[in-house]
This record gives structure tokens, sequence and C-alpha cells, in this order.
């Protein structure tokens, strides 16, 4: 018994984590669910890129899915921080399970086109803004505030370790039968991991405390004003939403752009797609564990500068990158930088957030997160109608590491106070 608590304890920030029955079941629902979402991901994708061969249209499907974010994140925030996060997050997961199902059925019967599945990711994208800041405002009313930023890396751990499994298994699922076929059951397959999510949250015993905003008098204006404004006025959160903003925008729209890497740029087909979604997965796992471990606060703002800096440097090298066996090690190494910053700026955000307001400052992180890649998505492809996919997305990195360079100046001087 001591012996087990030893190795536990050298865990550090993981094991205070996971020692939280209700966090286990959080996490048990969240490690499944994750997996759907990849699957769904590289189906989607992959199912454009055969349909259309354009890159325009990726950016399109990528647009559909995270552009609702943008705009009805913080109103599903402000809802959530009303009607509680629990049930938001049921009833919202619930209805993205149908959403797929109807996809796959779409898919399976052969009458699926761009638009349809261009209108699915746009259906599940206004679920997700809805359920997603619900449950991410969830989990840290389950624990004790220092042990946060261990949670939030081991979420960030469980996502990026299924970006790596989860394309994996959703390519082994592409290739049985048609693209159709194997498309059908990876959509299904999403349906079956939300519900399983469901599942979990409905064993959650929340605190007594948990949404003290509910007996109040609900105004969608008043809660979504106050929200914004508390973000502005509040100075450390402005600027850490704004560093956010500046990865978002800029390096994380390289994910919908894969299928095109793939299969003209490295020629390599829907099985190199899942090589090189699971290899920015392997980096991401590593640095995602390093922060769980280390399990704190202090230090993270130097952590979230250099982690940006050096993710759009390797962003930009893969972007002019023609090997694939180069490409495969530049994923890994943006992947890893990419998602220490991301684990950074929401810890000191989780950290910093007055719980009343929690969900509608995360909604908003979450909106400018997801909503962000999208319009960047769209811009970058249609200028590399003109320019190229490479060029373009090296373009969009060259300013990336400008702004980040300016807003990170305003950060270090404020650091032990964000920390702190």
């Amino acid at each position: 018994m001591i012996k087990t608590a030893r190795i536990l304890k050298s865990f550090g920030g993981i094991s205070r984590a996971l020692s939280n029955k209700e966090y286990r079941i959080y996490w048990f629902g969240q490690i499944v669910m994750v997996q759907g979402f990849w699957i769904y991901k590289i189906a989607a994708g992959w199912l454009m890129w055969e349909m259309t061969n354009s890159s325009t249209w990726l950016g399109f499907l990528a647009a559909g899915y995270f552009l609702p974010v943008l705009f009805l994140g913080p109103i599903g925030g402000a809802l959530a921080d009303h009607l509680g996060y629990k049930y938001t997050s049921v009833i919202m997961g619930l209805l993205g399970s149908l959403i797929a199902l109807v996809a796959a059925i779409l898919t399976w019967t052969g009458t699926i086109t761009p638009i349809f599945l261009l209108l699915h990711a746009v259906l599940q994208g206004i679920a997700f803004s809805f359920e997603f800041p619900a449950r991410q405002s969830l989990f840290p009313t389950l624990l004790e505030r220092g042990d946060m930023p261990a949670a939030v890396a081991v979420n960030s751990t469980t996502f990026y370790s299924s970006s790596f499994t989860g394309p994996m298994f959703g390519g082994l699922l592409l290739t049985i039968g048609s693209t159709e076929f194997g498309a059908g059951l990876c959509f299904i397959t999403n349906a079956i991991c939300m519900t399983w999510m469901v599942g979990a949250l409905t064993f959650l015993k929340l605190p007594k405390n948990q949404n003290l905003n509910q007996k109040e008098s609900f105004n969608i204006f008043n809660n979504l004003s106050s929200g914004i404004i508390y973000c502005f006025k509040d100075k450390h959160i402005r600027l850490l939403i704004l560093l956010l903003f500046s990865g978002s925008f800029f390096i994380r729209p390289y994910l919908d752009f894969l299928p095109e890497f793939s299969d003209k740029i490295f020629k390599v087909g829907k099985e190199g797609l899942s090589l090189l979604t699971a290899f920015s997965g392997i980096g991401s796992i590593f640095f995602a564990i390093f922060f769980a471990i280390r399990g704190r606060v202090s230090g993270l703002t130097l952590y979230l500068i250099f982690c940006q800096i050096g993710a759009i440097i390797f962003f930009i090298l893969f972007a002019l990158s023609n090997n694939f066996t180069i490409g495969l090690i530049l994923l890994s190494a943006l992947g890893g930088l990419l998602v220490s910053s991301s684990i950074s700026a929401q810890s000191l955000i989780q950290h910093s957030v007055t719980d009343i307001y929690r969900a509608r400052v995360i909604s908003i992180v979450v909106s400018i997160a997801v909503g962000a890649p999208a319009i960047s998505a769209m811009a970058i492809g249609w200028l590399s109608t003109y320019l190229g996919l490479q060029y373009s997305l090296a373009i969009a990195g060259a300013i990336g590491i400008v702004i980040t360079i300016l807003i990170s100046a305003s950060i270090v001087k404020r650091r032990h106070e964000i920390e702190n």
C-alpha cells in the first residue's frame, strides 16, 4: 500500500486530480468521447477531399464545424451558467449523437454530398457550441482550485493522445469497403462515443453550490455582456485570450489541410493521412503528460510564450516541407509545442477566473480557440487557389509570429501577477 502511494505521488498533479472520484468518472467518459471526435474528423476530411478534391471545400468544412462556436459559444456559456453545466452537457451531447447517426445513414445510403456533409458539420458545430463550454466548466467544480492546472493538462493529454489513436482507428474503419461505407462506420462510432460521455455525466454527483446563477432571473443579453465586460476589464485574462487567439488563428488551421498534404503534396493517400494526424498527436501526448505531472501554475507564462513561438516556427517549416518523413517529425514537434501553449493559457485562465463567470469566460475562450481557426481556414483555402497551400500557410505563420511576440512582451511584464 505504501509502495503504491509512493508511485502515485511520483506522478504529481496527475495523481492529485485522479484521486477525486467524480473527476475520474468525468475523465473515463471523456477518454471515449474524444476518440469519437478524431475518428469523425479524419473521416469527414477524407470524404470531403474525395468528393471535391478541393482545399477550398476543406476550409468550408472546418468553418462549418467551428464557426458556429464563434458566434453561439458565448450564448452557450451564458445558458450553462444559468441552467447548469451537467444538464446542458447531457442534452447537447444527446443531440450531437443523433446528428452523427443521421450522417452515418446518409453516407451508407449514398445520398451524402459535399453540401450535406457541410450541413452536418454546421449542425454538429451548433451542438458543440453549447455542450463544450458547459462540459469544460463542469470539471473545475469537481476539484480544488490548486488541482485545476493538473486537471487541464490531464484533459489535454486525453485529447491529444486520442489525436494519435483516434485517427488510427478512423483510418482502419475507412479502409473497410468503400470510402462511403468506412466513413459511415466512423460517424456511427462517433455517435456511440458521445453517448458514452452522456452516460458518464449522469453518474456525477455535483457540489451543492454548483451553478449559483440558477436562482437568478435569466437575461441572455445581460449574461452575455457581463461575461464579455469581465474578460475585457481583467487585463490578465484579456492578454491571455489575445495570445490564445494568435495561436488559434495562425497555427491551428494546419490540421484541416492535412488531407491535401497527404494526397497532393506527400502523395501517401488516406493511410498517410492517419499517420500525419497521429504524429501530430505523439508530440502532444508527451508535452501534455509533462504539464500534468508538473501540475502547478508558477512558471506557466514563460512556457506559454516560448512554446507558442516555437510552435509557429515548426508550423512554417512544416508548411514548406515536401518530404513525408520530415513532415512527420515536424508535425510531432509542432503538435507538442502547440498543446503546451494551449495548456498553459487554459490553466492560467481557469486559475484566474471568478466562479460565477466561469462558463461565460470559458465559452469565450472556446469560441476563439475553435472559431478563429475556422475563419483562418476559409481565408487560407481561398488564398491557396492563387498562391498554393504551402505558401499560404507560411504567410499565415510569418504574420502570427510577429503578433505573438508583440503580445508576449506585455505578458512577460505581468507574469508574476498573472500566476499569483
